[in-house]
């Protein structure tokens, strides 16, 4: 999403207009121009326009009105800026999947970082990260994960995958896994399947 200068608030309509060219912003824009061209011409030039109480009045109105209009289209484009964000966050997490089926470890390693540094509590991301740190031997840092893991709240509905994956790093831990064992190298480097489809 590109980024507008904080002067392009300042007019209403005018964010969303030149944004995502919306016809009603065209409106909004328009009216806004002819409403502050009456206010200028009843200050400065027919001053017989407005008698002077409501030529207060009218600015007044439309001071308020621009006001509330500048902060509404602030509003809306953080939370266009932060839907956006959330898109790439699917976007990232596909491409560590992509990258871990790949066998490419640090790719997506490097990935799923970037998602824990967005939001810490990503369980999702949190729990691929266990799951490559036990598959490439780094056994004492998918402990650590996975403790994190059982502390958030949100994980509750990765409980059982959460345990599978204790339990294998347990298996590895005490040398029962074996490396010569297809089904358990097949096992260890597909993600669980419900990761997948929350890609």
């Amino acid at each position: 999403m590109r980024r507008m200068h904080w002067a392009v608030y300042l007019w209403p309509g005018l964010p969303q207009l030149s944004g995502r060219g919306s016809w009603s912003a065209l409106v909004v824009a328009i009216g806004a121009a002819a409403l502050l061209n009456v206010a200028l011409l009843g200050t400065f030039v027919w001053t017989e326009l407005l008698s002077p109480d409501l030529r207060i009045l009218y600015w007044l109105f439309l001071l308020l009105a621009w006001s509330v209009s500048a902060t509404l289209s602030g509003w809306l484009r953080q939370r266009e800026r932060s839907l956006a964000g959330s898109e790439t966050n699917e976007t990232v997490f596909s491409e560590a999947v992509d990258y871990y089926l790949q066998g490419n470890w640090f790719e997506a390693e490097r990935a799923l970082s970037r998602l824990l540094r967005k939001n810490r509590r990503d369980v999702e991301s949190r729990l691929m990260l266990a799951t490559l740190l036990r598959h490439t031997g780094r056994i004492e840092e998918a402990a650590r994960q996975l403790d994190v893991l059982v502390r958030l709240e949100e994980a509750q509905t990765w409980e059982q995958e959460i345990r599978h994956e204790a339990e294998l790093l347990e298996r590895v831990r005490a040398g029962e896994e074996t490396n010569g064992d297809d089904e358990g190298i097949e096992r260890k480097t597909e993600p669980p399947a419900e990761m997948m489809n929350a890609a």
